[in-house]
């Protein structure tokens, strides 16, 4: 496999084989990178977290106290993964980010957007489940590293639909921080960079991602996939200019929004090729 990838590592495959390759090595390292985002905030401790915890019955003393264990159990994950993925963690992980996503809705915080805008946390581990064969296993063969059955033309097909989904996904969820809630953390971002906004060009930043989100949708073009990469990775990067140094693991938790584009090129324009 890794020679494979060192043969051809470009956003244009010319097999399936070289595209399973590529493809499983930017998810995999997608999915470590969004953990290990989330594990840091963890080990720093986070206060924004607690209405998370309040919201399941855990008060603030054993809340402080049970971020760091997260922090840890999130970046062993992330490290596992790097290492020798195993369909369990990976099952964990889908799970795990599912249901971090959904606490934000749970607990209050700006509603579904937050859940929405979180697919790229949990579609990247989701996509390797697929692509590892999940289905009809053995009860070892989820603990056991595995080698990934050869990726078919169904499968990819299932995969392409899963990244056009949770791309829109996050696209939307974001759009809606502007379009609907009008976030004041929106608008410290633009004036960290000199860029005076107000609600009114928060709110029509906001609708613009909807748009382009249900035109990924729609029609996934591939300079419309560059352009949301490169929208996603910039305003993604406005945590660390408002925020600081210690922000960069906001920038990495996020890690799902840029390697979900990157992995719809790759298909699309092996897809073109056929």
């Amino acid at each position: 496999m890794d020679q494979i990838i060192m043969q051809s590592f470009t956003l244009k495959p010319k097999s399936l084989s070289i595209l399973q390759a590529q493809l499983h090595w930017v998810m995999r390292i997608t999915t470590a990178l969004v953990f290990i985002g989330h594990g840091a905030w963890g080990i720093i401790t986070k206060e924004g977290w607690l209405p998370f915890f309040a919201c399941q019955g855990i008060g603030e003393t054993v809340a402080w106290k049970l971020m760091p264990l997260i922090g840890i159990f999130d970046i062993a994950l992330a490290i596992l993964v790097l290492w020798q993925p195993r369909r369990i963690a990976l099952m964990i992980m889908f799970f795990w980010a599912l249901w971090t996503a959904m606490l934000r809705p749970i607990s209050g915080t700006p509603g579904l957007w937050e859940f929405i805008e979180r697919a790229g946390n949990y579609a990247p581990p989701f996509i390797m489940l697929i692509m590892a064969g999940t289905f009809a296993m053995k009860y070892k063969d989820w603990f056991n590293a595995y080698e990934e059955p050869k990726l078919t033309e169904d499968r990819l097909g299932i995969i392409h639909f899963i990244c056009r989904i949770s791309i829109a996904l996050l696209l939307i969820g974001h759009g809606g921080f502007g379009a609907f809630v009008q976030k004041p953390m929106l608008i410290d971002h633009f004036a960290s960079i000199g860029i005076q906004a107000d609600i009114a060009l928060i709110k029509a930043i906001g609708l613009f991602e909807i748009l382009l989100g249900i035109a990924v949708l729609i029609a996934p073009l591939i300079p419309m996939l560059w352009l949301v990469l490169i929208w996603k990775l910039f305003t993604e990067f406005l945590y660390v200019t408002e925020g600081g140094i210690l922000n960069i693991f906001e920038f990495i938790e996020r890690f799902g929004d840029y390697g979900l584009p990157i992995a719809l090129i790759m298909i699309i324009n092996y897809q073109k090729k056929k």
